[in-house]
């Protein structure tokens, strides 16, 4: 699929419309790293950073950052994914994945010009911003992580990531016309079939989520530089399980926003999860999936700024 920037410009475009808020865009170079990224920024206050998922971009906060009145919002398009530039190479290994995330958040502030700042997260974004929390501990005012975070146990794979592993059916992927049906279908897969259902996830967010996919690269570029993370019969390659030696040194305040019908792992994986951190506390969310800001933005935005202004 050949990108089209102007066209996924204007979805992006509709979607903060939707939410009122007209975000300023800025693009930081990753000295060390290499690359160019872009963020969007939203808000004047203390500086909140957003770190996405897998295969996704920084306007997946949109709704959040429009109810986050008094902290300036900084929304992160990771590497290779939305606007930002690619990584210039594969990880060989986890290692080399490892050593990424410990230090991509804390090259940001730097480039940023920010000595400390709040972090917001999520999934595969929840694995960068623990690593780099026990890396760089004063790096760090607070943390939040919505939904199961990546380096978590999981409790199932979703078939569309173990096909994703493999080579072959990733290059068919990354070359398939993508339509709103099967974007609705991979989005019921990983975690927001209930934010479907209610219409939370509304069609300017279907129609941005599919303008990701179909006219930028991020797709392509996620699986391009992708270790052996997910394995086609095992599932999760254990290797980037955060250890629980990792978890207990993460002396950062951290609030955890659960949904109990995360697709990836529920109450259970979420207890065992957090109570590793010394320093976390865990509310959970009955009927909620993986994005618990997409099944109810109100309710996160109060969550976020209460722990934050503590």
């Amino acid at each position: 699929m050949a990108n089209n920037e102007a066209r996924y410009r204007e979805a992006e475009q509709r979607l903060w419309d939707s939410v009122g808020v007209t975000p300023i865009e800025r693009r930081v170079h990753l000295g060390r790293t290499g690359v160019s990224v872009r963020v969007l920024e939203v808000g004047e206050g203390p500086t909140v950073v957003f770190v996405h998922g897998a295969t996704n971009g920084g306007s997946s906060w949109a709704s959040l950052a429009a109810r986050l009145d008094g902290f300036r919002c900084v929304l992160l398009d990771r590497p290779g994914c939305g606007l930002s530039d690619p990584l210039p190479a594969r990880f060989e290994d986890i290692d080399e994945l490892d050593a990424f995330a410990d230090r991509m958040i804390v090259e940001l502030l730097d480039e940023l010009g920010l000595e400390t700042a709040h972090v917001v997260a999520t999934s595969f974004g929840g694995y960068f911003t623990l690593r780099a929390a026990a890396a760089s501990p004063d790096r760090f005012g607070r943390i939040v992580e919505m939904g199961w975070s990546f380096g978590a146990p999981i409790l199932h794979v979703p078939l569309l990531m173990r096909l994703g592993s493999v080579p072959l059916f990733a290059r068919l992927a990354t070359r398939m016309p993508l339509n709103e049906r099967a974007v609705r279908a991979m989005l019921r897969q990983i975690g927001l079939r209930g934010a479907l259902k209610s219409g939370r996830f509304d069609q300017h967010s279907v129609d941005w989520y599919l303008a990701l996919l179909r006219d930028t690269g991020t797709m392509r570029n996620e699986l391009a530089v992708a270790p052996r993370i997910i394995l086609p019969i095992r599932g999760l390659n254990e290797r980037v399980l955060l250890q629980p030696s990792l978890l207990a040194a993460i002396r950062t305040p951290i609030q955890f926003l659960w949904g109990e019908d995360d697709p990836f792992g529920g109450a259970e994986t979420a207890r065992r999860f957090v109570e590793q951190l010394p320093s976390a506390q865990l509310e959970l969310m009955p009927g909620v999936g993986h994005a618990p800001w997409m099944d109810d933005p109100d309710h996160a935005a109060t969550v976020v700024r209460r722990f934050l202004d503590e």
